[in-house]
């Protein structure tokens, strides 16, 4: 018999068994610039449609209009473009797309922070923004979600107070109105899950993170504390998985993230820092259809802001935030992130040394 190790074992006969892969190991590739552009532009969010089309949004850094961008696989970008040729001053703070009605849905605020929305079937072919509902208060959209049968969602702020506004076919829309209590940050992130019951995330004035909830879209419960917990930790994102585990981030006192789940939307866990972690404001999270969770933002300290991430598989096991690799720039955040079917994750943002440009990195889930 011979019998060799190393590379694999050899026995006699001509039996090889070879040892088993490395561990699999997430990672985002290196930041690049969209279509190497050299004009400056924000991005503010993404989404995939089902055919797996990225389509990302923001502003113009020079004039202020509305842009997107879209790729097909996540690598190759469109340069930012006007959405349908419009130069009014408009920023596109989020999008989302839905599968029942084929629709891209981004929202926004004008110059006034007026809500505004626009609305694009292949994301190529924009209508121009316009206010929700020929609403001029100020109360600028952040966050956006639809449920699976076309309802979207929309959340926003006005000073302290949190404004939902509601769709059923993304141009259509109800008047932003206020969730009834008062809380500092304003609603800026909100989810759905399969059952169509809405949770939005924020925090009130003394900075604990807090909840509420609808199953319509237009009534929502006042504002609570997750777990009625006093923590510092402003939540900003929120995603649901498949099995219906709600997962929110935010950040603590000095911009350490924390997470909080809950099973229905209602009973969450104290708010609790990531174990190991470091400072991450986690500005966008998402998840797979394998129950991967990842979250984008940046490190920030002071004036310091390096594009960051953290992964999780149960949403309380967070893996230490990890730079991403620059490409072209030194300082940026990550403000979006979308996964397509097949588990590839997109995040998008900006570098924020001049000039500000749009930038993207992929990574896959297995």
């Amino acid at each position: 018999m011979v019998m060799t190790i190393g590379g694999g074992i050899t026995f006699g006969g001509g039996i090889t068994i070879n040892p088993p892969p490395p561990p699999f190991v997430f990672a985002f590739s290196t930041i690049a610039v969209m279509n190497n552009t050299a004009s400056p532009f924000q991005i503010n969010g993404v989404a995939c449609n089902s055919s797996g089309l990225f389509v990302a949004v923001g502003q113009d850094s020079t004039n202020g209009a509305p842009v997107y961008a879209t790729s097909s696989d996540g690598s190759i970008w469109t340069t930012p473009a006007p959405m349908n040729g419009s130069s009014t001053y408009a920023s596109m703070n989020a999008i989302t797309w839905s599968t029942a009605l084929n629709l891209f849905v981004a929202v926004g605020n004008d110059a006034s922070n007026a809500p505004l929305y626009a609305t694009s079937a292949n994301g190529s072919t924009w209508t121009t923004p316009a206010l929700i509902n020929g609403s001029t208060a100020a109360t600028a959209m952040y966050g956006i979600t639809v449920d699976s049968s076309g309802r979207f969602v929309a959340t926003g702020t006005s000073g302290f107070t949190a404004y939902v506004a509601t769709s059923t076919n993304g141009s259509t829309w109800n008047t932003p109105a206020a969730i009834t209590g008062t809380v500092l940050g304003g609603g800026r992130s909100v989810t759905v899950n399969s059952s169509g019951l809405f949770v939005a995330v924020s925090y009130d004035s003394s900075n604990a993170g807090v909840y509420s909830t609808s199953s319509n879209g237009t009534t929502w419960t006042t504002w609570a504390r997750m777990n009625g917990s006093a923590t510092t930790a402003k939540m900003i994102a929120i995603a649901c998985n498949s099995s219906g585990l709600f997962v929110a981030l935010g950040y603590g006192s000095i911009n350490q993230p924390y997470y909080s789940t809950s099973t229905n939307g209602t009973t969450w866990t104290s708010p609790t820092q990531a174990a190991g972690s470091t400072i991450f404001l986690p500005y966008s999270l998402t998840v797979d259809s394998t129950g991967r969770f990842v979250s984008a933002g940046a490190y920030v300290n002071g004036s310091v802001s390096y594009m960051s991430y953290s992964t999780s598989a149960n949403g309380t096991t967070w893996s230490i935030p990890a730079y991403l690799t620059s490409g072209g720039g030194t300082q940026g955040r990550m403000q979006g992130i979308a996964v397509n079917s097949s588990g590839l994750f997109v995040t998008v943002g900006s570098y924020i040394n001049a000039p500000i440009l749009p930038v993207y990195a992929t990574a896959a889930s297995s």
